[in-house]
């Protein structure tokens, strides 16, 4: 049954939209927020930053009108990752990497964590494609697509030190906050699940990175 999934989420992901834009890895020449330079492991050495979300408008998967920060961040523990549904290259995985997370989190997503997926290709990732693509992925209650104006996005990514001038250079970055207790760590989306898993249930503790 696993195998049949797997199978069936790669033959909707190659019959999506071509693109030649891709992802690339979080590595040690991306920038942070504050300038700073990530270092090239799965965790950043300042797990303290705080960023500045603007509470931008933005629509589910299933087209709600919602405020990023106000509605989907406020007092809440998340898992933020980035991907566009015409890649072909590293969202997938980023993507199945999301979806082991839920599986483990079980209940607790959408109970106290929730997981969020930002498109940086709202221009293509309509809420109907979005939910196409969440579908395939086995998304479920809890774990949100997003996706609203071009310069709304780049205000989200900007303040999460992921943007990089183009949907061809958004990292493999995950952002876990706390927002109740205001701690963010910053993670790779491609690291062991076993890994994320543990600092979103560190985050939601409140003692994200210690």
């Amino acid at each position: 049954m696993r195998t049949r999934f797997y199978v069936a989420s790669a033959l909707f992901v190659a019959g999506l939209l071509s693109s030649q834009h891709t992802a690339v890895p979080l590595s040690a020449a991306e920038p942070l927020v504050g300038g700073g330079l990530a270092r090239p492991s799965f965790v950043d050495g300042d797990v303290g930053f705080s960023p500045a979300i603007p509470d931008v408008l933005v629509y589910d998967q299933q087209g709600r009108r919602t405020r990023f920060h106000s509605d989907l961040i406020k007092g809440k523990t998340v898992a933020i990752n980035f991907i566009f549904t015409s890649c072909t290259t590293t969202c997938p995985p980023l993507t199945m990497a999301m979806r082991r997370i839920q599986r483990e989190l079980a209940d607790r997503i959408g109970r106290d964590i929730w997981l969020i997926s930002v498109s940086v290709d709202p221009a293509v990732d309509r809420p109907e494609r979005l939910q196409a693509f969440a579908t395939s992925f086995g998304a479920g209650p809890g774990w949100t697509f997003v996706t609203g104006s071009q310069g709304d996005i780049d205000r989200l990514l900007k303040a999460f030190g992921s943007y990089g001038g183009g949907i061809g250079a958004h990292s493999t970055a995950m952002l876990i906050g706390n927002d109740r207790v205001g701690r963010w760590v910053r993670t790779n989306g491609l690291a062991p699940v076993a890994t994320n898993v543990k600092l979103i249930i560190e985050a939601a503790r409140g003692s994200a990175g210690g």
